[in-house]
């Protein structure tokens, strides 16, 4: 009975994981960004073209690196140190318990990347926000403008099809908000997880230059004329704050042995019975 409800979980999660990021994969191939207008004299989107610092992929490909790397590793030594849970069984297979471990700790964070991501790209086609080198991209020519000067239609002379979508895909910065997610994911495993008796600081240190890259990545868009810096901010807060859900709500992280609340040490102290109190009749 376990073991069959242990196939369903699976087959559960690999769903879950589809109908989030499906719609993520759709918007993308399919879906076109609001057509936002411009002033002619917005110094904001007249910036130049430049090339990416950190391309989608490289930032992808590292993020993922580094969380699937340490919740391997941490899962390992807990192992070793007789942490781990007990061993499951999986289609007539003896599954390790730091193997469950290591599939629960990814499958969680692999969640809230599609979650965070699906969130910021629904974000970016419904708002449309121009791109701080709209101008060098489009070349554009006013068909229609308001008595203001707001141009609401226009032609774009760049003949780059993907440029023309990506310019109007400004808000939130994806960058951001994934780089945070993963840090902040990385910064709360290892927090819960990876504890040992030696300097305590040593850790910190780790946690703080995990967030520092996760914070250039975000300041690199500014620096490559991607995002603005508002982008930038509410991307951060995004990426933070859907880590911290996705950990504590979905991965409910367990410290050592038996499941306890992450939020207080397990007691290895024998509870101390209060002295009673010695009643005196006058």
């Amino acid at each position: 009975m376990a073991e069959h409800n242990l196939t369903i979980k699976i087959v559960l999660d690999v769903a879950a994981l589809f109908i989030v990021a499906f719609p993520i994969l759709a918007l993308i191939l399919w879906a076109q960004p609001y057509e936002r207008g411009y002033f002619p004299n917005d110094e904001s989107i007249s910036l130049p073209f430049k090339d990416q610092t950190i391309s989608e992929s490289l930032l992808a490909a590292l993020g993922f690196a580094l969380l699937v790397v340490t919740i391997l590793i941490v899962e390992i030594i807990r192992n070793v140190k007789g942490k781990s849970v007990t061993d499951k069984t999986l289609c007539g297979f003896e599954i390790p318990g730091w193997v469950w471990e290591t599939y629960v700790g990814i499958g969680v964070f692999s969640f809230g990347a599609s979650c965070q991501q699906l969130l910021v790209t629904v974000a970016k086609y419904v708002i449309g926000r121009l791109r701080p080198h709209f101008f060098d991209v489009c070349k554009p020519t006013p068909l229609t403008t308001t008595a203001q000067g707001y141009v609401t239609r226009f032609t774009c002379a760049g003949a780059d099809s993907a440029k023309l979508t990506d310019m109007r895909l400004s808000f939130p910065s994806a960058h951001a908000s994934f780089a945070m997610y993963c840090a902040v994911f990385f910064i709360l495993y290892i927090e819960v997880k990876a504890r040992w008796r030696g300097s305590k600081l040593l850790r910190h240190v780790g946690q703080f230059v995990v967030l520092l890259a996760g914070f250039y990545v975000g300041l690199s868009r500014i620096v490559d004329h991607m995002h603005h810096s508002s982008d930038v901010a509410v991307g951060f807060v995004l990426g933070g704050v859907i880590a911290l859900i996705t950990f504590v709500y979905l991965y409910k992280p367990k410290k050592s042995g038996p499941r306890n609340s992450w939020l207080t040490e397990p007691s290895t102290q024998p509870e101390i019975l209060p002295r009673p109190v010695l009643m005196t009749h006058h």
